[in-house]
């Protein structure tokens, strides 16, 4: 027992095959054994020896002390094979001396075992295990697999028959906490066939049903890093076509045209084009922006403008400045300050996506709690990464627009794009990150917009399960507009009631 005896890893991965019908509630078939030096590999564990199974245990208690889920798969397989060689056994008993049949199977069955194995081995802490596989094999069946990563299952595993069946009629009456069993099923099954717990793959599955908040998500993303891993494109394309499928649904029509629309919240328009646009990784404009950022949780203190463009590009393809570009939106911050500060509805946070050049889209944050105004630019340049651009067009307009404020202004760190499409994506996950409190990153943190994309398109999967998304034909406005933006020539109209009432 000093010295550490591992055992195959593709041993759990064969118990949970092996096991699984008796999970689901029907007898496991046994499987043809294999080559002598595979069998642990290839063999069901039924059909393991005494010295096989009892090697296992041995290893595992020698790994950890504690009750580990691996440790615990071994106890369920184990089991397992324990309660297939009782059955045998009961079909023809041995007999005592006398020729009567003898009544204590599991004391002949295990002995006889033990001596097979010859393993100076305690009946007692066999016994044990044998009970504690077989009971955590009732929770399974009862509940889900993934229910081995409770923090009680220690406990669960030493219980009784009726205290097992109460814990799991408290799981059963909790339907949020089944599905995260579920979702916690495929991790147990990586971690039996792979070593490994996948918690991008966690983190996902919880967005998708809802359990966590979304805001929770993101900053479990950012802390681990995930942000930065790639999306497959079948997984994309999949999602995409069914929010198409269900804004067809909505609108009975198949299929969508740029100039067919949903309204969200009753606020923006969403055109059908943006689908095509996400799919494509195609630039976005500003209506695709607004809309992804209304479809966005935000709490009620912050207030989320339209895009402001800073240039116009005319005719002739020429970008000019726009002469006091936020007079709107100042107008519209001003009017929620003059607001009672004891109103609890009462707007501290402003946020609006900025257009500079005609081509880019960046973020501006007015913080009335901490007295700043923050920029958030996914191509800024190395003189402002590293401090040495002192003055920026931006920081020229807001400090003539907004002086009489007071507040500070500051370029702040933002994870830089790769790419000359994803300022739109980077502007709404920046934004999303800011109204829930949260960071953007820094300078040097990697973000790919194909898992920004995935979670526009779970945002719009979430409102069309409700009311939130209703038919809306594009305003004349709107067309318009959509033909400038086709020409990358982004406008500030505003086309929905409320935005114009706002403005």
């Amino acid at each position: 027992m000093g010295r550490r005896r591992e055992i195959p890893k593709e041993i759990h991965s064969r118990i949970l095959t092996t096991i699984q019908p008796s999970l689901d509630g029907t007898p496991a078939a046994p499987a043809a054994v294999g080559r002598p030096d595979s069998a642990l590999i290839t063999s069901s564990s039924t059909t393991w020896s005494a010295s096989t199974l009892i090697n296992m245990l041995e290893a595992g208690h020698a790994r950890s002390k504690e009750a580990t889920i691996l440790n615990m798969i071994e106890w369920m397989g184990a089991s397992e094979w324990y309660d297939t060689e009782l059955q045998q056994a009961e079909k023809a008993p041995p007999r005592t001396k006398r020729g009567t049949l003898r009544k204590r199977l599991a004391t002949i069955v295990l002995d006889n075992y033990l001596k097979e194995a010859i393993l100076n081995t305690r009946r007692k802490r066999l016994n044990k295990i044998f009970h504690r596989g077989r009971t955590l094999r009732k929770l399974v069946q009862l509940t889900h697999l993934g229910i081995l990563f409770d923090p009680n299952i220690w406990r669960f595993a030493k219980a009784s028959k009726e205290e097992v069946e109460k814990t799991a009629a408290c799981f059963q009456a909790d339907l949020q906490k089944m599905e995260l069993l579920s979702i916690l099923d495929e991790q147990v099954r990586l971690l039996a066939e792979e070593g490994r717990l996948d918690l991008s793959r966690f983190l996902d599955s919880l967005e998708s049903r809802s359990i966590a908040p979304s805001r929770e998500i993101s900053s479990l993303r950012a802390e681990y890093g995930f942000e930065k891993e790639p999306v497959p494109q079948s997984c994309l394309d999949t999602a995409i076509d069914r929010v198409i499928e269900g804004v067809s649904h909505v609108l009975g029509k198949h299929p969508l045209g740029e100039n067919d629309s949903v309204i969200v919240n009753g606020a923006v328009e969403l055109s059908g084009g943006v689908f095509d646009r996400l799919r494509s990784r195609e630039w976005l404009n500003c209506w695709d922006i607004a809309a992804a950022l209304e479809m966005t949780d935000r709490p009620v203190f912050v207030h989320l403008g339209v895009s402001v463009p800073l240039h116009r590009k005319n005719a002739n393809g020429e970008v000019t400045p726009i002469s006091n570009p936020f007079c709107r939106w100042r107008k519209e911050v001003n009017s929620y300050m003059r607001r009672d500060m004891n109103d609890l509805e009462r707007p501290q946070v402003f946020i609006c996506p900025l257009n500079i050049n005609a081509n880019h889209f960046t973020l501006l944050e007015i913080n009335e709690q901490t007295k700043m105004i923050y920029h958030y630019d996914s191509m800024a340049t190395h003189g402002i990464i590293h401090r040495k651009t002192k003055s920026t067009l931006v920081r020229r307009v807001i400090e003539a627009e907004f002086k009489d404020l007071g507040f500070g202004y500051t370029e702040a760190p933002t994870p830089q794009q790769k790419d000359g499409w994803s300022c739109g994506l980077m502007v709404i996950r920046n934004a999303k990150q800011r109204m829930n409190g949260l960071s953007v990153g820094a300078w040097n943190s990697e973000v790919d917009p194909d898992r920004v994309i995935k979670e526009v398109i779970g945002n719009c999967e979430m409102f069309l399960g409700s009311v939130a998304l209703q038919p809306q034909p594009l305003s004349k406005k709107r067309k318009k507009t959509v033909e400038g933006v086709q020409r990358n020539v982004p406008d500030s109209v505003r086309s929905s009631k409320r935005l114009r009432k706002d403005a």
